[in-house]
């Protein structure tokens, strides 16, 4: 059985109520839950790079939907 790691990250959006003028602004901030480093944003690569920072390097990126299932009973 491999061992796995979870990591949790929050991700907070603030997007302007009048969109009417510039419809792509939006600024955000993401959080390392587990270690409470966190990062202002205003650009979906910066929170992509963040996460990465957090994660390492990647052994085995070969994960599926079914290492989430349970095994099937009987």
């Amino acid at each position: 059985m491999s061992t796995r790691r979870v990591e949790s990250f929050l991700l907070r959006i603030v997007v302007p109520e009048d969109q009417t003028l510039t419809p792509e602004c939006w600024r955000g901030r993401i959080q390392h839950i587990a270690s409470g480093s966190e990062q202002q944003i205003d650009e979906l690569a910066q929170a992509v790079a963040f996460i990465a920072s957090h994660l390492g390097p990647l052994v085995d990126c070969t994960y599926t939907v079914e290492d989430e299932l349970p095994t099937p009973l009987g």
